[in-house]
């Protein structure tokens, strides 16, 4: 093709016009790509320090505990000790490697964390540390001294430029393409170094969840039950569906936290999923996959159809405690009442479709358990006395006896006062029946959808 000397000269111009701006243009996306890695770099660095100094002063709050002995000091040391455990476990959650390379170290903060947050509470009510809660606290600060030395070194080496926690970022790429070679270089070697000295935490029996009793805790509702076979567990779903014994087609069984045999039935286009427990083939849970569509049933309808569902089954005096409709449908809480004494340990959430007022869904875990035939006792005082003792703040409604569950899965006896504050809001305040003292309190979340408890 033939081109005039002018049109040449325009292409000669033309293309080095257009390689000095790709040119420019990579270099300002070379310089912002650095500088977005400098900014990472420094926030992997920022939070690794916070994870240092955070251990390092649980460490010295550890040893602090030791030594106190007065109820208001071992609950203030214990409370710091909650908070450089929360602030640590908040670091490692910056960290992009940490949730996989600092497990057991981020379990040791969150058992020990909760652990310090149980003994404040209980001194803040006049206990004392027993000689068990103390041998606990001596391990903890044995395990601390030991993490904070090896984050200490870290640090160094860091300031000193030996290490860089990008290292970790690219840790994290070598794991999701399973390239073994970089996971056990420089920082994440130290880290797996770190996670395997670190030694187990001594069985905690204290009222929260990392206590060994709730492993060790056996649902209350199945003993002395027999065991069923996948035969005896397709019946009992069969049943609780109205099917025939056929139906339900088995699909797994799940040995944890409570054995179950699951089965799914294929219903019109839906598909209903029912899990029945191994010992005494109780169903502890029932949901149905299907599209959720805006309907026009009241909350009163679904909640009316809820307990029908509940009475239909079998489960006697449950009552109606709080509710939330979403998404096409409302999902129903139920407790069980014993004798006039609501027990809210006793459990059952129903979900109602909103299109057609079906029920959906039942989730029966609580229920099983914790259900039994309680000796609740009585109140050590009169409630009506006790709403005098209430925060001025706060206007008593209503109240009534109820059975309420500790972080431990315990029980406590208390009478639960229904109170309106000052500015329209709500809120419950629970008071031990034994003591009288403020047990717990909780929010009332209230709108056009329902009310929920925080």
């Amino acid at each position: 093709m033939y081109y005039s000397k002018k049109a040449g000269r325009l292409i000669v111009i033309y293309s080095l016009a257009a390689v000095l701006v790709m040119g420019a243009f990579l270099v300002k996306a070379n310089r912002r790509s650095t500088g977005l890695e400098r900014a990472v770099a420094i926030g992997y660095d920022h939070a690794f320090t916070e994870l240092s100094t955070a251990v390092g002063e649980l460490d010295a709050t550890l040893q602090k505990s030791l030594c106190a002995a007065s109820p208001a000091m071992v609950s203030t040391v214990c409370a710091e000790g909650y908070a450089h455990c929360a602030a640590a476990s908040q670091a490692i959650s910056s960290l992009p490697y940490g949730a996989v390379e600092l497990e057991h170290t981020a379990a040791f903060l969150s058992k020990t964390g909760d652990y310090m947050f149980y003994l404040s509470r209980d001194a803040a009510r006049g206990g004392v540390l027993s000689e068990e809660e103390r041998e606990a606290l001596q391990t903890m600060s044995k395990s601390a001294s030991q993490v904070s030395a090896a984050l200490s070194e870290l640090t160094a080496r860091l300031i000193a430029g030996e290490i860089s926690t990008s290292e970790l970022e690219k840790a994290e790429g070598a794991i999701a393409n399973a390239e073994d070679s970089l996971v056990d270089t420089g920082f994440v070697g130290s880290f797996k170094a770190l996670e395997d000295d670190l030694p187990e935490l001594p069985a905690l029996i204290y009222d929260g969840p990392f206590s060994e009793h709730i492993q060790r805790a056996e649902p209350r509702l199945l003993t002395g039950l027999p065991q069923v076979d996948e035969d005896g567990a397709r019946r009992a779903a069969a049943e609780f569906l109205g099917m025939r014994e056929g139906d339900p087609e088995f699909r797994f069984y799940r040995a944890e936290p409570v054995p179950v045999y699951v089965f799914t039935v294929q219903h019109a286009n839906e598909v209903r999923t029912v899990e029945v427990t191994a010992r005494g083939g109780k169903v502890i849970y029932y949901g149905t996959a299907r599209e959720s569509a805006e309907g026009n049933v009241s909350p009163e309808a679904a909640l009316r159809a809820a307990e029908a569902f509940l009475k239909n089954h079998g489960y006697e005096s449950m009552t109606p405690t709080y509710h939330q409709a979403e998404g096409g449908e409302l999902v129903a809480s139920f407790a069980y009442e014993q004798n006039g004494v609501i027990c809210y340990p006793d459990l059952i959430k129903v979900t109602v479709a909103l299109d057609s007022g079906e029920v959906v869904g039942m989730e029966a875990a609580g229920y099983v358990m914790c259900h039994g035939t309680r000796e609740l006792g009585t109140l050590a005082f009169d409630p009506e006395e006790k709403i005098s003792a209430l925060s001025s703040f706060l206007t008593c409604v209503s109240h009534r006896t109820a059975l309420i569950p500790t972080e431990g899965k315990n029980e406590v006896l208390c009478e639960e006062y229904t109170c309106e504050t000052r500015d329209g809001r709500h809120a419950l305040v629970y008071l031990n029946g034994e003591t009288g003292r403020e047990e717990q309190i909780l929010l009332l979340l209230e709108s056009e959808s329902g009310t929920l408890t925080v």
